[in-house]
């Protein structure tokens, strides 16, 4: 009879206990966007959504973007890489990264967002077997400032990224003060109109804006395709070798 008691004794006070919550995680630092305050609340695309770095991650790995941006063809326009230090401005996960750094480029993947350095750093070992350690270098860069030395660089890349630059001529002259003389500038973002990839249309920048940004930042040689991929533009520059 008394370990009948006990039992039930137990047993209420064990259905009596509180519900144990679950574990707290504390969220990361969102990614600045360096956009209008506006167009960023106009923003409704959730694969541009800022604070969620996981979507971005998968939006930026997803295996259908060789589809339509065509890797291969925008390194293409970069000419010979082997053994070219190259900024890859706006790096992300590191997409055009490691491609580079796999044909042999030095590059140095720039960012404001310090989780995608740590995704690059993080994905260097198991790739060291086909890609050397010291081909890749991760910088964490300002929202108005790559932060590149003077004359560091033999060519600079900005994919998907020029669209969210704000003070897109001064940031264009910091680039060009850290490129070598006649050195190579790609620049790749989206058409205007309704497509399945890219940003809203608000915050999009036109190939003759950008072509007209880059003179005034005293780029030269300005060659512009718009017919190569299907939503997006490729308009390559050089510094004067003056």
């Amino acid at each position: 009879m008394k370990s009948t008691i006990l039992f039930v004794s137990l047993l209420l006070l064990f259905s009596c206990q509180p519900e144990q919550k679950g574990k707290t995680y504390v969220e990361s630092e969102p990614l600045k966007d360096t956009t209008s305050s506006e167009t960023a609340k106009n923003t409704t695309d959730s694969s541009f959504d800022i604070n969620n770095f996981q979507n971005l991650v998968e939006t930026y790995e997803d295996p259908e973007r060789s589809e339509w941006q065509n890797p291969s063809l925008i390194i293409d326009k970069l000419g010979d890489v082997k053994d070219k230090v190259i900024a890859d401005i706006g790096a992300g996960t590191g997409y055009f990264t490691f491609r580079l750094a796999g044909q042999g480029a030095h590059v140095i993947a720039i960012d404001i967002d310090e989780r995608f350095l740590n995704y690059i750093e993080d994905r260097k070992p198991e790739l060291q077997h086909i890609i050397p350690d010291e081909n890749i270098e991760t910088r964490l860069s300002l929202e108005n400032d790559p932060l590149l030395l003077k004359e560091e660089v033999h060519m600079a890349i900005l994919v998907n990224t020029y669209h969210f630059l704000s003070d897109r001529i001064e940031y264009l002259k910091k680039i060009k003060h850290g490129m070598k003389k006649n050195a190579k500038i790609v620049i790749v973002d989206y058409k205007l109109g309704q497509m399945p990839v890219g940003p809203p249309e608000s915050m999009k920048i036109t190939s003759q804006q950008v072509i007209e940004e880059l003179k005034e930042a005293g780029f030269k040689t300005i060659e512009t395709d718009k017919t190569s991929l299907e939503f997006q533009y490729i308009i390559s520059a050089r510094k004067s070798d003056l």
